[in-house]
């Protein structure tokens, strides 16, 4: 069995490992041992806890679908770190060739290429896939969800619908937060065009139910209370709202030290009382609010301390951030430029902007990270390609114009 994970942290004592599995900075350990304990037959089972005590615990921490993902891996021999980090890679480069299709689909083969070129590049998704997070999986699931939503506004067929339902499902099971693109993406093309509306719209949510439906299930068995995806934002809600980050220097971010201690073992039940006291932290200072969550959308969009937020970019290199934050400060004036190229295409451009108002609607409910801002970079990467074919274009065609550039010019 391989449970101790091969990084160096891996040395640590049990109860700073106990710590981690609250605080997040071991959510690489998590998915790398939770993936080797589902593939020993142990079930979704805390590997901290069993990494402490020797017991099985049953966990809700995170959504599954990336750790069962990487447990098929492990079932297949591939049990260590790197193993784990080269299914993120593959998953990263399903990721390219579906930002690909998305950029052939809103402009074209050129626009396409150009799309997939840059994706496989991009710093951004370079190191979120060797990253050892859920991101890796998340990017693709993402693509194609915005795939299935080109694909049902052109038909308006119900396959497209239930289809789309049941990938935003399973992103919801790899990233909680993209249960938001029901709402945002699924409904509102169901409700497009004229007849079968209702019918689609019906078939986006029981797509995405029946997604959920096992996990769910399960959960009820293993908890004290229902839990639909995960217990995480209970952590989130206590470690985002409290007295350090609503002021000072880490205001609109999250603090591990603002989390109370552990009471129980059930995530369900805890879960609930770290989401009561983040919640109550929000209403006794709802005046001070407006101002912590305009530098919590500041801080996803790398505007707010973009070089400290560095080193809080879990299982990335610094270097490796610090370049993929300089990449995405260059391509981002680039996909402006994309969707002012695409304002006379509403439907392309709505679509691609809907990962960004995910981002911003996730980061506002929550905290301020650069790394949430994952969906939004597909977006970001087909929007720029846009400009960039805009661009070539427009040289080719004074090159063409130009004395001597026609290739018929003597």
């Amino acid at each position: 069995m391989l449970l101790v994970s091969e990084r160096p942290e891996a040395g640590v004592g049990a109860k700073r490992l106990l710590g981690e599995a609250i605080g997040g900075r071991g959510d690489t350990f998590f998915f790398h041992n939770t993936a080797n304990l589902l593939a020993e037959g142990r079930g979704f089972s805390d590997p901290f806890v069993f990494l402490a005590q020797g017991r099985l615990v049953p966990t809700g921490s995170h959504p599954p679908l990336f750790s069962l993902v990487l447990a098929i891996v492990s079932k297949l021999g591939g049990t260590s770190y790197l193993a784990h980090q080269l299914a993120g890679a593959v998953l990263g480069a399903v990721t390219v060739a579906l930002v690909g299709l998305i950029g052939r689909r809103v402009g074209g083969p050129r626009v396409g290429l150009i799309a997939a070129l840059v994706a496989a590049v991009y710093p951004v998704l370079v190191s979120a896939d060797g990253a050892l997070m859920s991101e890796a999986l998340y990017g693709s699931l993402i693509a194609g969800a915005l795939l299935l939503g080109f694909r049902l506004a052109d038909r308006g067929d119900r396959l497209s619908a239930l289809a789309l339902g049941a990938l935003i499902g399973l992103a919801a099971l790899t990233r909680t937060e993209a249960l938001l693109l029901v709402p945002l993406l699924g409904l509102p093309l169901a409700l497009r065009g004229s007849g079968g509306r209702a019918a689609r719209a019906v078939l986006v949510c029981a797509g995405c139910a029946l997604a959920l439906l096992p996990w769910t299930l399960r959960n009820l068995s293993a908890f004290e209370r229902p839990l639909l995806v995960t217990s995480n934002d209970g952590t989130v809600l206590a470690g985002a709202n409290c007295p350090a980050t609503y002021s000072g220097i880490d205001v609109g971010a999250w603090r591990f030290d603002c989390i109370s201690a552990r009471r129980t073992a059930d995530d369900a039940v805890q879960g609930a009382r770290w989401r009561s006291e983040g919640l109550d932290y929000a209403r006794e200072h709802a005046g001070e609010l407006p101002r912590v969550l305009a530098v919590r959308l500041l801080r996803t969009w790398d505007f707010f301390q973009p070089r400290r937020q560095v080193r809080f970019a879990e299982g990335r290199p610094a270097r490796a951030q610090q370049l993929a934050t300089g990449a995405y400060y260059l391509l981002l004036p680039l996909a402006i430029a994309g969707a002012v190229l695409l304002r006379r295409r509403p439907l392309e451009l709505t679509l691609l902007l809907c990962p960004a108002l995910l981002v911003s609607l996730a980061s506002l409910l929550g905290y301020g990270l650069p790394r949430f801002r994952h969906a939004a970079e597909l977006s970001i990467v087909v929007l720029a390609a846009a400009a960039l074919a805009a661009i070539l274009a427009a040289c080719a065609s004074r090159w063409r114009a130009s004395p001597g550039g026609s290739p018929s010019s003597p």
